[in-house]
């Protein structure tokens, strides 16, 4: 607020801001009128400050409210800055930063005097002298504090030193503006409040360890903090953890301490002294527990005892292999290897045997290799990997033969199925194609899956079911299964070890599982470790159970994982893989020798134990077919580039011998090169193959395609040679050169360069590279002909034409195609063109006959240039000569 003292109010001026005290912006601009605003600040005049409506929380105005020079003394003008802006209601920064001053400044620039205002004063001239200046009384300047949204006043400290007011921050925000988060509320990052959201500085999860904390968005991006409800949000990270802790949220131990189980992390001392044995231990303990980490070696809560196999002090390892070595032995002086291990050392399988392994009372496992060999070894350097997915499953019963799809859960994306859908007791998931097919690198390794069901409310007298939790159907018709536990509740998450321990047939009777059905009628028989390895070597199912309860409604399949590859192996634990890598006969391949060979057909027999047994028995295919029909001996799909009932032949646009039984039998022609753009014949055929009259082609003698010579049989027209390799006469081209082709020669018939297609004679008066244009002295079009220009001698400059029209190049006076004509206004060729030369008056026009050279002339006028008048008429003018009926006019005169 401005109070004048003896004078009128200022009439033009700016009220300024400035934040050091030497750059100045204007707040406000003042004027007498909407033009005195325009004129002095280009701005319009607004005559109401508080009714205008800014578009803008910088806006400035050029208020006219104040406008009138009375009161002449003691005048008031009033400005309110913040009033009716956009951000006037909320925490707008653009406003802040507009209001936001140190220093204000005043720059008057105009009074109110009588010429410009009309006022009339009632004094004399020394009272308006006396009237002529500024003059203030009273300037008042009121304000806000600055906090952020984040205080409702602010106060000053009789102790702070500078006078000014500080806020009284809420919303656990600190500083005297309240611009940050209180030093142990960073879990989120500071914003200010406004008139919707106090966005309230959030508290750090440091369990009591810390005092303070920062925000860290790398931390909330990649989720890495908890906040004090225990959910992972925020980016909250801990600074100075106290009491031996450490981490984004003084969650675990420094090195050397744990936290024992039972004790909350929020405990004022939850960290105690490691306690390991140190000549036992590989580093410090675990930060949760405090189980020592061992060393090779040695074993125990606190890694002060020996493993067995090793001895002494420092727990040595001894001479025996444990893993072979008969449990308490490895330290005896003479080895004592289990059943199926040998070596001084107890250190490797017998023939037939495999997989090393301490687990193992026998030492090692019989090798499978699916009956047709013994010699196998322990599968190495093979990737342990997993198969998940929650596409293409299905529900059916434990016959496979029912069909029903699940629905997927929008929310959750897990897979959802309601009991009643299907009439039967026991229901089934059944697994997509990517679990199936030949899974024997899954032996050893495990099937986990997680499953809920929802069990109908009530008070009714269901109870748990059991049943097979998983069932394996094989290609060879075997069906086997493992477990049979009655679940409490109403979730379990079911972890299947993948070797014949514990799995049973299921017999091919049982249709349903029935609550009341004994468990003796779905169990059959222990499955042996040929039968599970047959099975696993072609699956054609593999059911998960989905009935858990008598009053089950849904079953929810939250994931099914299948693992490849020996987890003991992963491990790191010294024993080796229990999956097999067989030595196989011919015919034979694949880890276990489970599948046939290229050119080898499985057929299946009948076993004592009722399950089919496949053996590889040759195709009569020469080594070209991957199947066959063994009873008709047709074979199937020819490979390797050939063709026939029993792939006897090469294939067109091949060549060579396909009965030599190899890959390479059958070369692509190459006419002259194989790439498709060069090669030019479509067949080609061997050349001169010595056969004596005794032999017929497939005892030809063996010997490798490249050796024979071959004749492509189709060369296109323009091509030449054994291998199309030349250009006949009459064409030119490279075929030899990738992109090159013959094409013909461009001379009209004439011969051209075999290689650059240059034309060596030309015929039919033609000239250039391609004969492509006539000689000079011809015209016309190369490829139908050239003509003689024929240009008349005595007309013409010389007797070269136009190549294209034909048209001569004429001397002056004559024109024409051929020059053989006089040019207007000159006439008779046998006169060399003389000029017309026509009178002006006397002829119509200045052109002559072109032959005779007479001129057209006028009505009475007369003579070869129309130059004389013809009796009776006189005075030759520019309408011609007068006739008598002039000369009678003048008689009678």
């Amino acid at each position: 607020m401005l109070k004048a003292a003896s004078s009128p109010r200022p009439a033009s001026w700016i009220l300024e801001k400035s934040l050091d005290g030497e750059f100045f912006t204007p707040w406000q601009y003042f004027g007498i009128s909407d033009d005195d605003c325009l004129r002095r600040y280009n701005l319009p005049g607004v005559s109401k400050p508080l009714n205008h409506v800014f578009r803008s929380d910088d806006e400035v105005i050029c208020s006219t409210e104040y406008s009138k020079p009375q009161p002449y003394e003691n005048s008031e003008i009033k400005v309110l800055l913040t009033k009716g802006r956009p951000g006037e209601h909320e925490n707008s920064l653009k406003l802040l930063d507009f209001t936001w001053a140190r220093y204000i400044r005043f720059r008057f620039q105009g009074m109110y005097m009588t010429q410009d205002s009309g006022v009339k004063w009632l004094v004399n001239d020394r009272d308006l002298l006396k009237r002529s200046y500024y003059s203030l009384r009273h300037i008042g300047i009121g304000g806000r504090c600055i906090c952020n949204g984040h205080a409702a006043k602010c106060s000053v400290n009789q102790n702070d030193t500078d006078g000014h007011p500080k806020c009284d921050c809420i919303h656990n925000t600190c500083g005297d503006h309240c611009d940050k988060c209180c030093p142990l509320y960073n879990q989120r990052p500071y914003r200010p409040g406004n008139a919707t959201h106090e966005n309230r500085c959030e508290k750090c999860q440091c369990y009591g360890h810390a005092t303070e904390c920062r925000y860290s968005e790398d931390v909330d991006l990649r989720g890495l903090s908890i906040n004090t409800k225990g959910k992972v949000s925020g980016g909250g990270v801990c600074v100075n953890c106290k009491h031996n802790t450490e981490g984004k949220n003084c969650e675990r131990c420094v090195p050397g301490f744990y936290r024992p189980e039972g004790v909350p992390a929020y405990d004022p001392e939850p960290c105690r002294l490691c306690e390991c044995y140190a000549e036992g231990t590989e580093g410090h303990c675990e930060s949760m527990g405090g189980k020592c980490n061992c060393k090779e070696g040695f074993t125990g809560e606190k890694c002060d005892k020996c493993l067995p196999g090793y001895r002494g002090p420092k727990c040595e390892k001894c001479g025996c292999n444990p893993h072979g070595t008969m449990q308490g032995g490895q330290c005896e002086s003479h080895c004592q290897c289990k059943l199926h291990v040998e070596g001084e050392t107890c250190d490797k399988c017998v023939s037939g045997y495999f997989g090393l392994s301490a687990d193992n009372d026998e030492g090692c496992i019989k090798c499978f290799c699916s009956g047709v060999t013994s010699n196998c070894k322990s599968l190495s350097n093979y990737t342990y990997r997993t198969y998940e997915s929650y596409e293409n499953w299905l529900v059916t019963d434990i016959t496979n033969t029912a069909r029903e799809y699940p629905v997927t859960d929008l929310n959750s994306g897990f897979l959802v199925f309601g009991n009643y859908e299907l009439e039967l007791e026991a229901i089934y998931w059944s697994a997509p194609h990517t679990y199936l097919g030949n899974k024997l690198t899954s032996y050893g390794s495990h099937f986990l899956f997680k499953i809920d069901w929802v069990v109908v409310r009530g008070d009714t007298s269901g109870k748990p079911t059991s049943g097979p939790d998983i069932i394996l159907i094989g290609k060879n018709g075997l069906k086997i299964a493992f477990g049979d536990k009655a679940y409490e509740g109403t979730n379990a998450t079911i972890d299947i070890l993948l070797t014949q321990d514990g799995w049973y047939h299921v017999p091919k009777t049982v249709k349903d599982i029935i609550t009341r059905q004994r468990r003796t009628e779905y169990k059959g028989d222990p499955v042996t470790r040929v039968q599970f390895m047959s099975v696993l070597s072609n699956l054609e199912a593999i059911l998960l159970r989905g009935t858990y309860h008598t009053d089950q409604a849904e079953c929810i399949l939250h994931k099914s994982m299948l693992y490849v590859g020996d987890s003991n192996i992963s491990a790191g634990n010294g024993s080796q893989s229990l999956v097999e890598k067989c030595d196989c006969p011919t015919g034979y391949t694949g880890t276990s020798c489970e599948t046939c060979a290229f050119g080898y057909m499985k057929v299946y027999q009948n076993s004592s134990t009722h399950e089919q047994v496949g053996r590889c028995l040759p195709c009569n295919c020469n080594g070209h077919a991957e199947t066959c029909d063994l009873e008709t001996g047709k074979c199937g799909d020819c490979h390797h580039n050939t063709e026939g009932e029993t792939c006897d032949r090469c294939k067109a646009g091949f060549y060579g011998n396909a009965l030599e039984g190899t890959p390479n039998d059958c070369q692509k022609c190459a006419c002259p090169l194989s790439d498709s753009s060069n090669n030019f014949s479509p067949t080609c055929r061997i050349k001169d193959v010595a056969l004596d009259e005794n032999h017929l082609e497939k005892n030809w003698p063996l010997r490798s395609p490249s050796k024979y010579d071959y004749i492509c049989t189709a060369c296109p027209i323009g091509y030449h040679g054994d291998h199309c390799e030349f250009c006949d006469d009459g064409f030119y081209g490279d075929p030899t050169e990738l992109g090159s082709q013959c094409l013909p020669c461009p001379c009209n018939g004439g011969p051209c360069d075999p290689k650059t297609g240059l034309c060596i004679t030309c015929q039919g008066n033609t000239e250039g590279w391609r004969c492509e244009k006539c000689k000079p002295g011809f015209w016309g079009n190369a490829i139908e002909g050239c003509y003689e220009c024929e240009c008349y001698d005595q007309g013409s400059v010389s007797n070269v034409c136009d190549r294209i029209t034909g048209k001569c190049e004429c001397r002056e006076r004559y024109s024409g195609v051929h020059c053989q004509e006089c040019d207007l206004g000159f006439a008779n060729l046998s006169e060399d063109c003389a000029p017309c030369d026509c009178h002006t008056n006397g002829s119509h026009n200045h052109v002559c006959d072109p032959d005779t050279g007479l001129c057209s002339c006028k009505e009475g006028v007369y003579g070869a240039k129309c130059d004389n008048c013809i009796e009776e008429y006189f005075n030759l003018t520019a309408d011609g000569c007068e006739g008598k009926w002039m000369i009678n006019f003048l008689i009678k005169i």
